[in-house]
């Protein structure tokens, strides 16, 4: 009897130990309520309703008066968040982690807020010194260490890229603070401008090879090279099949350095067809002597650069944006064809530059930020052969933005 109790016990042992050891699902719940309101001093092109892009160029009535020469003011909520971090027993030997997250500033098809959109979903496996993630998060060219800290919810755009994608993404960590990842990539409801499923269509992902090294809280500097292959159209000019695709590439490189007073953000940007980025550009149609070809399009290169500096105090700190975006247009003769403006964003914007300081104040969960965006755009009266917008003429807007945000 005393053998068999003591067997009883040493089981029950073993076994409470092997429950403490094995994890548990833990589940945190992140996010905030935000609301923003903000005035506008001329009708500007905008994101997701709210999120600045840059104002709008001559819009004539019959009498001549340009419509868009009007200010207005918005309040909206659609910038609330509400995510979840996962992470239960491992996987294959590996740290198991997942995150969900959403917001409501979805479009509904009559140009209003609060739709309920997927942000982000994806699981994460990581090993030692390998990771794989699969689901949709940001997009490479987004990094995650660096981007813009604006009061203005979009993040910089159309001077930083921002994109969020269903993808697949496998990542090697040789050393300490070095990353090395490579990703293929589908299109999300960020998309190029034209067909939506002219990636897909194109059968071969977006493939993106991204270099890391640093801690943000310290020296950080990132590299990125993207390939994307598109087929723009369905059909030709005839009604038959078309079959032309188009291959472009895109990249950036980027730079943090911080200390404890201060932080100092830059990033340059260059690539073709960049519009699911939310960037200016996108696609011409391909040209000979002045004549467009059927079915064939040529890529609008577009240039950005920006920095950012913002102090680091506990509860006020102030902080100034600026950044520039040019078209540089495509490489060969093409044109603009009217009844196709749907392949670009701003085709006729030969560039746009911005300047935006900021103060934010923080307590406990509470934040409240307030922000002057000055940007220019310069549209074109007409177009050069490689649809690059020439003769030019400068509109400006002033967007005064105040955030309040309650973080959990």
């Amino acid at each position: 009897m005393k053998r068999i109790l003591l067997c009883l016990t040493a089981f029950s042992i073993l076994w409470a130990n092997g429950q403490e050891n094995e994890k548990k699902v833990t589940v945190k719940t992140y996010g905030f309520i935000g609301f923003d309101t903000f005035f506008d001093s001329r009708i500007s092109a905008t994101a997701r309703s709210c999120g600045y892009l840059y104002p709008l160029g001559f819009d004539g009535d019959d009498a001549g008066h340009d419509k868009n020469d009007k200010s207005r003011f918005d309040f909206t909520a659609n910038i609330s968040r509400v995510g979840l971090t996962i992470q239960g027993p491992d996987a294959f030997g590996a740290v198991a982690t997942a995150k969900i997250e959403a917001d409501f500033a979805g479009t509904s098809g009559n140009g209003r807020d609060f739709v309920f959109r997927l942000r982000q979903a994806f699981l994460n496996l990581k090993w030692s010194k390998t990771a794989v993630l699969v689901g949709q998060a940001y997009h490479p060219m987004f990094i995650t260490e660096n981007y813009p800290a604006t009061v203005n919810f979009v993040a910089g755009v159309p001077f930083h890229p921002l994109s969020r994608a269903p993808q697949l993404r496998y990542t090697y960590h040789p050393m300490d603070k070095l990353s090395l990842s490579l990703s293929a990539l589908s299109q999300g409801d960020f998309v190029n401008s034209g067909p939506a499923d002219q990636v897909e269509r194109s059968e071969f992902p977006e493939a993106v090879l991204q270099l890391k090294y640093g801690l943000p809280q310290d020296f950080f500097v990132g590299a990125t090279f993207g390939v994307k292959q598109v087929e723009p159209a369905r059909v030709d000019d005839f009604n038959n099949i078309a079959k032309s695709k188009l291959t472009t590439m895109h990249g950036n490189l980027s730079l943090r350095y911080s200390t404890r007073a201060l932080t100092f953000k830059a990033e340059g940007i260059y690539g073709g067809n960049m519009t699911n980025l939310v960037m200016i550009g996108g696609l011409a149609r391909k040209a000979k002597n002045g004549t467009a070809l059927n079915a064939q399009y040529e890529a609008i290169r577009t240039a950005a650069l920006w920095a950012d500096i913002h102090t680091n105090a506990a509860s006020v700190n102030f902080g100034v944006f600026t950044g520039i975006t040019t078209n540089l247009g495509t490489a060969n003769e093409s044109l603009i064809v009217i009844a196709e403006k749907q392949y670009t964003r701003g085709s006729d914007i030969e560039k746009v530059y911005t300047v935006s300081p900021r103060v934010t104040f923080a307590s406990g969960p509470v934040y409240i930020g307030l922000e002057l965006n000055r940007t220019i755009a310069f549209y074109g009266a007409d177009w050069d052969e490689k649809s690059k917008p020439i003769h030019t003429t400068l509109y400006a807007n002033n967007r005064l933005l105040m955030s309040f945000r309650y973080n959990f």
